[in-house]
């Protein structure tokens, strides 16, 4: 009887089926009429192959990078795939992205392992505003950029934010930021222990924009209150900045793109132990031109100036280190698979950063005397030392694009700023410092580019790094050999 009864309902819902209204496939609906909604949606699949990462050719365990899906050494495929949905009312608009960034292998992919694995989709990003008329509120955790148009080397991530901006004048506009990097909880931890490790990062900043003649000029003001409780660092650091870019014609077939920065840190920190409070006093600076002939050929250069510490054993940190540096994608230099750009152990890099701020931290295991590195200030993890070399960096390249083809070419030759930190901390030996090489090497990037359609490109970034006497100096003479590293890049969009 049960199964009459059951087979009964089903047919009166088949016979139902044509009265029921079905919106087409691909169209959204909303319950007000007055927002507009898009969907869209990206897949980027990046096969990489990587060869001496560690510039040897011997076992270091250290022959790896890390991007933002993890390690990965020989032969990995990082997926990012990103589904979103932005909309507009009147007065007020919001985004959400969702993202799952891993490394493609069956444990990701099945969700067969522990939770610590679980690749799912989260809220990548999220952006909120309400406009006022002459102000404008803003929310989320999207991505927020005090210097992207130059080099980069003050700060950008996305880390969630409240901020205010306005447009008092066609020519003149603002935007100021609270962002919270990290919030640490002060009770207990999951094992229900005392949690000492606890961060506290809180970012200010202010920034402005003025136009004139095809020109942006941009003063901005950043104050990080970094405090780690667990007795490394409580750290007050000021930036104030400027960066400027633009374009102008000067003839009929040349046009040319100056984009320039300096950055001044100042503050202090305190380590909370018998080493006590270091005043922080450090100097960055950015420039480059592209030369604009025509589509197809577009040659550029530019310099970076990152301050280093001279000297591991005074009060004084000299070596800038930056809230994030975000060198990766900026518009001269950044290019997203290139080598320098991820974590490379060897070097001391962290992921988008150009500088060497992670040195000499990540050396701990090749000092060679009993003696601290300074307690550094910020970068991407706080993982950045106040002993940190700094890096000047000459670059020069060339650019394109014809039809649905486009491609870059370009080399940078990397040194340390000043190595007085360094040859304290690992080279100084029964009162004597050994001298080291501020040589760090060469990197060359060829990225090139064919877009089938609006949907869908395929690409190629090669990089070659190759090693100067510094990273001898400061690993071992096994440590000569190039760093390859090559991506394919599968990207479809909608």
């Amino acid at each position: 009887m049960k199964i009459k009864r059951l087979l009964f309902l089903q047919l009166l819902v088949f016979l139902a089926l044509p009265a029921i209204s079905f919106g087409k496939m691909g169209m959204m609906g909303t319950k007000s009429n007055d927002v507009d909604i898009n969907f869209f949606g990206q897949l980027r699949t990046f096969p990489t192959f990587m060869k001496s990462c560690d510039l040897n050719s011997k076992a270091t365990g250290l022959d790896f990078i890390k991007d933002e899906n993890g390690a990965m050494s020989d032969h990995n495929i990082r997926n990012e795939a990103r589904i979103g949905w932005s909309g507009k009312g009147d007065n007020w608009d919001f985004l959400v992205i969702l993202e799952a960034d891993f490394t493609l292998n069956k444990n990701y992919v099945d969700r067969t392992v522990n939770n610590t694995e679980e690749q799912n989709f989260g809220i990548e990003r999220l952006s909120l505003s309400y406009d006022f008329g002459s102000m404008k509120l803003e929310t989320g955790w999207n991505v927020k950029f005090v210097d992207i148009n130059s080099g980069g080397i003050v700060h950008g991530d996305d880390h969630p934010y409240i901020g205010l901006s306005g447009k008092p004048c066609p020519k003149f506009s603002w935007e100021a930021l609270y962002i919270i990097v990290q919030d640490g909880n002060d009770g207990v931890d999951n094992n229900n222990k005392v949690n000492a490790d606890i961060l506290d990062w809180r970012v200010y900043t202010l920034k402005g924009f003025y136009k004139t003649g095809g020109f942006t000029l941009s003063p901005f003001y950043v104050f990080s209150d970094n405090d780690e409780k667990d007795g490394r660092k409580d750290a007050k650091v000021n930036y104030l900045g400027f960066e400027a870019y633009g374009s102008m014609n000067l003839g009929k077939d040349l046009a040319v793109t100056p984009r320039f920065e300096i950055a001044y840190a100042f503050g202090n920190t305190d380590n909370l132990s018998p080493d006590g409070e270091y005043d922080i006093s450090a100097m960055a600076c950015y420039a480059s031109m592209e030369l604009n002939f025509n589509p197809f050929f577009n040659p550029y250069f530019g310099i970076s100036f990152m301050q280093g510490d001279d000297d591991g054993n005074d009060r004084d940190i000299n070596a800038f280190n930056s809230v994030t540096n975000i060198a990766r994608f900026t518009p001269t230099f950044g290019i997203e698979n290139a080598l320098i750009y991820r974590i490379v152990p060897v070097l001391g890099t962290t992921v988008y950063s150009n500088n060497f701020a992670y040195l000499p931290n990540v050396m701990n295991n090749n000092k060679k005397d009993n003696i601290s590195p300074t307690i550094g200030y910020g970068g991407i993890g706080n993982s950045s030392s106040g002993d940190s070399p700094g890096a000047i960096i000459f670059g020069a390249g060339f650019k394109g694009k014809s039809g649905n083809n486009s491609y870059k070419i370009q080399f940078q030759y990397f040194t340390y700023e000043n190595v007085g930190a360094i040859e304290d901390f690992y080279f100084r030996e029964n009162g004597t410092i050994r001298q080291i090489s501020k040589d760090v090497g060469t990197e060359f990037d060829v990225s090139i580019t064919h877009s089938f359609n609006n949907h869908f490109k395929i690409g190629n970034v090669f990089s070659v790094f190759i090693p100067g006497e510094a990273i001898e100096d400061l690993w071992g003479k096994d440590y000569d050999d190039a760093a390859l590293l090559n991506t394919l890049e599968l990207v479809w969009t909608w």
